[in-house]
């Protein structure tokens, strides 16, 4: 199993947090959980098909190339025999400020690629199918991207900065903090973060706050829970335990076992 990531290049970091490559084989059917992270993504998968579900359990199979927004609660991935994909890992609102999508349409959802007007996904994904190694993947998708960049950065405006304030606090901040740091009313900030990142600025910044902490759990063996409560800002650990409840739908001592766990079978 191998899974990677790709640094964009200079003038794409405002926009890219990064690219992924994912290959391997999955001898039997696994199921992999994946929390809310506040990013968005674009991803081609040039493998076997493989299935997502949330909350309900139905699954689903994933579009070959699709955009997905925000999500609100985990997701588990169901993948059987070859794994092969590649993505872009967006910055929250560089959907829209890339193509003008209206980021609350995509809230748990994967969208084709070829329903998106503007975009030859077809081209794109078989580009990528007839590249045979990592980094040329990822080329394609670079150059994709900047070929649409003047778009983005016509688009770029103060959501975009309070999008950076909150990833900069961690999530442990209030919308009312945002608004006045930014000079802005709580009402504009509310208006046009749900267009442009899909989720309101109070609930994007529980998922970031919620991201950073399920990504120490994933990856530490041994955890304070008084130190997370701490670190993260919860009242105690009954609003800990909440917190996992709502995103996850299991303790944070079960996503502990659960992830530190997959972590290893990702990295193996």
């Amino acid at each position: 199993m191998r899974y990677q990531k790709f640094q964009p290049v200079t003038e794409l970091l405002p926009f890219v947090e990064c690219y992924f490559a994912w290959e391997g084989e999955v001898p039997k059917r696994q199921r992999v959980q994946t929390p809310p992270n506040g990013f968005s993504a674009m991803v081609f998968n040039y493998a076997d098909p493989y299935y997502a579900s949330q909350n309900n359990g139905v699954l689903i199979e994933v579009p070959k190339a699709f955009v997905s927004g925000q999500f609100t609660s985990n997701y588990q991935l169901e993948l059987e025999q070859k794994i092969g994909m590649v993505g872009i890992v967006f910055k929250p609102s560089s959907l829209y400020n890339f193509f003008g999508l209206r980021m609350s349409h995509l809230v748990n959802s994967r969208i084709p690629l070829s329903l998106l007007p503007g975009i030859k996904a077809n081209f794109l994904y078989d580009a990528i199918v007839k590249e045979t190694s990592d980094a040329g993947r990822v080329k394609i998708l670079e150059d994709f991207v900047l070929s649409h960049l003047s778009n983005a950065k016509a688009n770029l405006s103060v959501i975009d900065e309070a999008v950076e304030y909150i990833d900069l606090n961690k999530g442990s901040i209030s919308v009312e903090a945002v608004a006045t740091h930014l000079k802005i009313s709580r009402r504009y900030l509310e208006k046009k973060f749900l267009e442009k990142v899909g989720v309101s600025p109070k609930f994007y910044a529980r998922i970031k706050r919620f991201g950073a902490l399920s990504n120490k759990i994933a990856h530490n063996e041994k955890i304070d829970w008084q130190e997370i409560v701490f670190e993260y800002g919860f009242h105690d650990q009954s609003h800990l335990v909440k917190e996992f409840m709502e995103f996850n739908q299991m303790n944070p001592s079960q996503y502990h076992l659960l992830h530190f766990e997959m972590t290893r079978f990702v990295k193996s």
